[in-house]
């Protein structure tokens, strides 16, 4: 198998049609047997990787050249699940397009290429890929958070963070899932799971949420302030349920997928099963 028919599973798995701004083969691979793959992957353990007979790295957090245009996929991703939720696109649209104008900023600092180059120069094929595997991840997470929305109209936080540790991926996690607004005995309301979209949309885009009908977002990490501001808006519920744990549960899929194709994958670098 090459790396295009492996970047075209994962795409296939998170209806997409083409790449993202976040995926991106950083180096080629045209006769992949074995494949190392983790959240993270650094440098040492491609080096390793290449040691120890592997053929191709895949990493979850790997950043690639077009992270320049990251904005243009938090927009996207962030606005059309607002709309899916009830909000106005034109609403959905402002709320987070400053904050993505912002996330576009911030990658002209980096380095982007890294991880990729260094691959390059040592001849390891390798792949990264984020978006996909959070929109897989959230799909599967969001359909969960239906069925106890379906279950009773009374459901609390306690009632989630139960139902998130069903999940081998969020139960097995070092980091338990957290209430980090609300109470466990607090209703949950309408359930929302944001995992994609890069990043966090900040306050402006929770409150928003919560203003149309949200009554508790489930997301993978969230910053103090943004807690903060929550907390103070007095409207809805947050849960965490913890970062490695939730990216693991949509780049398992991809994997699986992978090893059903016929490769040896070997999990590594922070991914939970």
């Amino acid at each position: 198998m090459n790396t295009r028919d492996m970047v075209n599973i994962a795409l296939k798995l998170a209806g997409l049609e083409s790449d993202t701004v976040d995926t991106e083969i950083g180096c080629e691979g045209t006769d992949v047997h074995r494949v190392l793959a983790g959240i993270d992957i650094s440098d040492t353990v491609m080096l390793a990787a290449k040691e120890m007979g592997y053929d191709c790295i895949a990493e979850h957090h790997g950043i690639m050249g077009k992270a320049t245009h990251i904005g243009d996929q938090m927009l996207k991703d962030q606005m059309m699940l607002m709309y899916k939720f009830g909000v106005p696109i034109n609403v959905a649209q402002k709320a987070i397009e400053k904050r993505a104008k912002q996330e576009s900023q911030r990658m002209h600092s980096k380095n982007l290429n890294r991880q990729a180059e260094f691959a390059k120069l040592i001849g390891m094929p390798y792949i990264g890929l984020h978006t996909p595997a959070d929109l897989i991840g959230q799909a599967i997470v969001q359909e969960r958070m239906d069925k106890l929305n379906a279950s009773s109209p009374f459901v609390t936080l306690q009632d989630v963070v139960d139902a998130l540790n069903e999940f081998p991926e969020i139960k097995n996690a070092l980091q338990d899932p957290a209430i980090r607004v609300g109470e466990p005995d607090s209703y949950a309301g309408r359930i929302c799971v944001v995992y994609a979209g890069v990043t966090g949309g900040g306050a402006n885009v929770y409150k928003t949420f919560f203003d149309y009908g949200v009554g508790t977002l489930v997301m993978m990490h969230m910053p103090e302030d943004d807690i903060k501001a929550v907390q103070e808006q007095n409207k809805g519920n947050v849960i965490i349920a913890g970062h490695m744990g939730s990216d693991s549960i949509g780049f398992n899929r991809v994997l699986d997928a992978w090893e059903a194709a016929g490769l040896e994958v070997t999990r590594t670098g922070g991914l939970v099963r």
